[in-house]
């Protein structure tokens, strides 16, 4: 069977990404959905951490550990947002236990780069401009979404039960993982498939600039930047090819 990782971004935690899995789990796959330190499920361990621990390195290790203690091969990864540069991260690490790397609306870090420095090119200097002030003024945790509305403008959600869960669910998102430099020292990107999903309103068309010009294998799903949530069925499908390419390369 097929082992596929879910990695979230921002905010959110590995509770995002149930109405894919639904439509996946009887399909034949071994899908794990983590919740990364601080966030999600695993939010009430900021009590117990230092925020200026929960940076992107722990981030990372959260996602090979899972890897090595599940004994987990030829991994599918996937990555929403900022996980784009979590899962550049783990597969600099041990590429050799990963088989597809995917963006879906994900950040595409180059090494010594930053969440930070990716957010200027798609979300702009205004939004840049909170985040920073929060890193050098807030309590180590980047606030969640305040409302409904703000959730719809930021990541295009409309409809009323989306926006009740996702606002239920939502968690202030640890700083330091922002402004720490992702660490690329290996040449994995020459030895993995790579292929990014993009949203035609998720407001990342320079990332989708940036991924054409490498050749990268190119999905696009009419939807914000969340279609994992308002979109299930259309990612699951977008999976489901990319995976069967990935086993008959020549289909």
């Amino acid at each position: 069977m097929t082992n596929i990782v879910f990695v979230h971004g921002a905010w959110h935690g590995g509770w995002c990404w149930q109405k894919v899995t639904a439509l996946m789990n009887p399909m034949d796959f071994h899908i794990y959905t983590p919740s990364l330190t601080g966030t999600g499920d695993r939010a009430h361990l900021k009590k117990y951490l230092d925020p200026l621990y929960i940076d992107l390195d722990l981030h990372i290790q959260d996602i090979v550990q899972l890897m090595t203690y599940e004994n987990l091969w030829d991994v599918v990864l996937v990555g929403h947002a900022y996980a784009g540069m979590v899962i550049t991260g783990v597969a600099d690490i041990c590429p050799e236990r990963l088989s597809n790397l995917v963006y879906i609306n994900g950040v595409v870090p180059s090494d010594g780069e930053s969440m930070l420095d990716q957010l200027e090119v798609v979300r702009g200097p205004d939004f840049s401009e909170w985040i920073r002030n929060h890193l050098v003024d807030g309590d180590g945790f980047l606030p969640a979404p305040a409302s409904h509305e703000e959730i719809s403008r930021r990541w295009g959600i409309k409809r009323k039960s989306d926006l009740e869960w996702v606002y239920s669910n939502i968690t202030p998102h640890p700083s330091a993982s922002f402004s720490q430099k992702v660490s690329i020292k290996t040449g994995f990107r020459d030895s993995l498939s790579r292929s990014f999903i993009g949203s035609s309103e998720s407001g990342f068309d320079a990332v989708i600039a940036k991924v054409r010009l490498l050749n990268w294998d190119m999905h696009y799903i009419e939807s914000g930047h969340d279609p994992m949530i308002t979109n299930p069925e259309e990612v699951k499908n977008v999976l489901v090819n990319i995976v069967g390419n990935s086993l008959n390369p020549s289909s």
